[in-house]
């Protein structure tokens, strides 16, 4: 069977939180590659991509996670040579590096249309709880529009380069009606169905006044989502995102209705984040590089030398220093789900340690004990807004990166 029609339910009469250029670019390309057989990736040049490492780690622990092409919740096979990258992916990656005692922080480095709704929410949450236990900066080189400026807007610092750009905060739906061209053709499709709504979106029918109904609505829930994320990860009110209709903003514009925070590069970003770690983990081949591009930004930290930025870098280095620390602690324990709650009462390293050696000593004696086991349907799903962790570090650190 073709993968082609499999694709095409996955781009028409569903949400999509793409940039129109990109859905227009998608759409003229499938027609004419219908029966075309695309030639198969060497089983060599795949083995060669599937041993590296799925992220970039600096030799100072910076993990570098790429977020680029079009964005689907899992790619069924399809790897990056396709121009698709799953949701899936990218969670996992970003989890995997809060997680790592040996990642320092970590860089989104974003250059993508956007693309699918389904998954983009689940990865923007985990982005903003991964900022609550290490910095977490992002950079638009070139593109963060849509479901791609969703996953960014959740970092700690956004940049975009001078050509960059950002936004399209907006949700768009396609139908592709063909009974004019099966008319054309002599084809006459017959569908039996039963449930009123059950036909809705047939290629080959009119789209429907009801129907066309259902998908407005599913558009404005998917909105009102998007939007209240959007504020939520930037810390502006809805009226300011919705206020901008799903526009693109580029360079300094990006700033100036604050969808990002830095005119800058990925070396910028890098510099930075470095910064925002620590003396200890700065990288020597880094030191004392300055580009033309670096200028407003280094321009903008010496201006900024004399305040109060230092302390509360500090301050922020100490908190995430110690909910890292406790973190690893639990796992050494054999105990990971008990960090939340340790951060949650702001409990020091020295007193966690103690709490552990307690409850493994509680959980060795002989007792009764019952559990709920996992992927059974009982867990409650995170709410990083609401996370113990990130308001643990939060009061440990201080308020985020500015």
């Amino acid at each position: 069977m073709h993968p082609l029609p499999h694709l095409a339910t996955r781009i028409f009469d569903t949400p999509l939180l793409i940039a129109p250029q990109k859905l227009e670019v998608i759409l003229a390309a499938l027609a004419p590659r219908l029966g075309i057989e695309v030639p198969p990736v060497s089983a060599a040049a795949a083995t060669e991509r599937a041993s590296r490492k799925p992220y970039e780690v600096t030799t100072d622990g910076i993990a570098i996670i790429p977020v680029e092409g079009t964005l689907v919740h899992k790619t069924r096979g399809l790897d990056a040579l396709s121009g698709l990258r799953s949701y899936v992916d990218i969670q996992q990656e970003i989890e995997d590096a809060a997680t790592d005692p040996a990642i320092e922080g970590i860089l989104l480095e974003i250059d993508s249309p956007g693309g699918e709704v389904a998954g983009a929410f689940d990865v923007a949450d985990a982005v903003y709880s991964a900022r609550a236990t290490k910095p977490l900066f992002a950079v638009a080189n070139n593109d963060a529009f849509s479901a791609a400026y969703l996953l960014a807007s959740g970092a700690q610092r956004l940049y975009v380069s001078r050509t960059s750009g950002v936004g399209s905060v907006g949700v768009i739906v396609s139908h592709l009606d063909m009974s004019v061209s099966d008319e054309k053709m002599g084809y006459r499709y017959t569908i039996v169905s039963a449930g009123a709504r059950k036909a809705d979106f047939n290629p080959h029918a009119p789209l429907s006044d009801e129907a066309k109904g259902i998908l407005e609505g599913e558009i404005a829930r998917t909105y009102g989502l998007l939007v209240n994320t959007v504020a939520r990860n930037r810390g502006l009110p809805e009226a300011a995102i919705r206020g901008t209709e799903a526009g693109l903003f580029f360079g300094s514009d990006a700033l100036n209705v604050k969808f990002a925070d830095r005119v800058g590069t990925r070396q910028d970003a890098l510099a930075d984040l470095r910064a925002a770690i620590g003396p200890a983990a700065l990288s020597t081949q880094n030191q004392g590089r300055t580009s033309m591009h670096e200028e407003p930004l280094a321009a903008e930290r010496q201006d900024s030398a004399v305040d109060l930025d230092a302390i509360r870098a500090e301050a922020r280095r100490q908190g995430y220093a110690e909910a890292r620390e406790i973190v690893e602690l639990c796992a050494l324990a054999g105990m990971p789900t008990r960090a939340a709650a340790l951060l949650a009462r702001d409990v020091g390293p020295a007193e966690a340690r103690q709490h552990l050696m307690e409850a493994r000593a509680a959980e060795d004696a002989p007792e009764i004990r019952s559990h709920v086991m996992p992927d059974t349907g009982t867990s409650v799903k995170a709410n990083p807004e609401n996370s113990p962790v990130m308001k643990a570090v939060e009061r440990l650190a201080g308020k985020g990166v500015n």
